[in-house]
Order: structure tokens, then C-alpha cells, then sequence
């Protein structure tokens, strides 16, 4: 028979490896996770991005062509005013 002491350490051996397994399964998951978030952040500011200069571009063109009707308009009124002189 083996004696308490030897099973006891036997056990804390067993369950020690178990733990550190453990660890290193959780690291390594931890470690994917963050890389994964990183990837996903890098993503969202790309797209954040991208919006941003999709909006900006899309205000010019609607204030451009608002100034270019406000010029037509304009000259439409210079020329009635013409006409009707």
C-alpha cells in the first residue's frame, strides 16, 4: 500500500499539471482574443473612416450643386429682368 503522504503527492502532482494546462489554454485563448479585438478595432476605425470621407464628399457635392443653382436662379432673374425692360 502506498503510503498518505505519497498519494497526497501524488494528487497535487496530478492536479498541478491539470492547473497548469489550464493556464496555458486560457493564455493562449486570451492571447487570440485580444488579437482578434485589435483586428476588429482596426476594422471599425477603416469603416469609421470610410463613412467619414463618404458624408464629407457627399456635403461638397450637395453645397456645390446648391451654389450652382443659386447661380442659375440668379441669372434666370437677371435675364427676366432684361427681357422685360
Amino acid at each position: 500500500m502506498s503510503s498518505p503522504i505519497a498519494s497526497f503527492v501524488d494528487k497535487l502532482k496530478e492536479q498541478s499539471f491539470t492547473i497548469i494546462i489550464l493556464v496555458g489554454v486560457m493564455y493562449y485563448q486570451n492571447s487570440v482574443f485580444t488579437k482578434q479585438m485589435e483586428e476588429y478595432k482596426e476594422v471599425v476605425r477603416q469603416k469609421e473612416t470610410q463613412i467619414t470621407k463618404v458624408i464629407d464628399d457627399e456635403r461638397t457635392r450637395l453645397l456645390e450643386r446648391e451654389k450652382y443653382l443659386i447661380q442659375q436662379r440668379d441669372k434666370f432673374i437677371e435675364d427676366m429682368q432684361k427681357n422685360t425692360k
